[in-house]
């Protein structure tokens, strides 16, 4: 029978990324999508797409939408409910007998000082722990997310970085998507038990805003982050899970403003082993993203 692929998150940043990845080369599997609202999902079935209802804070929706599905693209939202969220949705995997689940963590040590690092390993231990068959992918802080904003770096000249100028890893939206497609695809004969990281070159904020100022030919300077606005910031969300997921994130900062995030400065391109093609440079990023 042919594979059915679930994508968790296909609205968003990495999983609608995910889709296009799939729709370009979905050979030998069913592709379908889940959203938590019905409105999408309604106009995805419209247009002729596999697509079902999933949210994540309502296990009632797991069942049908789990139903004849084999493998898992499992990301979850910026929230501490991320733990709760996934255990039941790997109960749920087990007794619809998904046979492999690929989880999108963060690049970890499994020793690190942000809680939301160890929620993710948690994560990952409880999946291996069910006897589906897991690959996990650990991409470095995200190139999308920092530059990709609005207003863009070319409007306002500047952007902004990890405090310190430290030197971290970067690893961008599309090349976790092909990762992930291609895990999706080839299945957990050739990528069960596996943990690939994506981490393409090292850069400090400084060298970014040198590649950024090239490519783009304008000066564009960095500006590193504050942890005391983000931590300000982050007591003012009401949402419980939102809270601890942004105090987690503001940990980061500040250990970026110490100096402590060597473990994060490392090189590994998982991409190449993977896909079979190096990963993207951020001047390759840089020039198909914002020129």
């Amino acid at each position: 029978m042919v594979p059915r692929v679930l994508v968790l998150g296909a609205t968003g940043n990495v999983g609608s990324q995910v889709v296009r990845e799939l729709d370009a080369n979905s050979e030998g599997l069913l592709v379908r999508l889940s959203t938590s609202k019905q409105v999408t999902a309604e106009k995805w079935r419209s247009e002729g797409r596999d697509a079902v209802v999933l949210d994540l804070d309502d296990a009632a929706t797991f069942a049908s939408a789990l139903a004849g599905v084999d493998r898992i693209f499992l990301l979850t939202g910026y929230t501490a409910d991320m733990l709760f969220q996934s255990k039941r949705l790997v109960d749920a995997a087990l007794d619809a007998d998904v046979t492999h689940i690929v989880h999108l963590g963060v690049f970890t040590s499994r020793r690190d000082l942000q809680p939301h690092f160890a929620w993710h390993d948690l994560i990952e231990a409880y999946v291996a722990a069910s006897g589906i068959a897991w690959t996990n992918l650990h991409p470095n802080v995200i190139t999308d997310t920092m530059l990709a904003r609005t207003p863009s770096v070319r409007e306002t000249g500047s952007f902004m970085g990890y405090p310190g100028d430290v030197s971290v890893g970067w690893a961008c939206t599309a090349d976790i998507a092909a990762v992930a497609a291609t895990v999706l695809r080839e299945g957990p004969e050739r990528h069960g038990g596996k943990d690939y990281y994506l981490s393409v070159e090292v850069l400090r904020g400084t060298e970014v805003a040198a590649i950024l100022s090239k490519e783009l030919g304008k000066e564009i300077s960095y500006q590193p982050l504050d942890p005391a606005a983000q931590k300000a910031f982050g007591s003012s969300i009401s949402d419980t899970g939102a809270r601890y997921y942004m105090e987690s994130a503001t940990i980061t900062m500040e250990l970026a403003d110490a100096g402590k995030l060597e473990y994060q400065a490392v090189v590994r391109d998982d991409v190449q082993t993977v896909v079979g093609r190096p990963g993207t440079t951020m001047a390759e990023w840089v020039r198909k993203n914002l020129t």
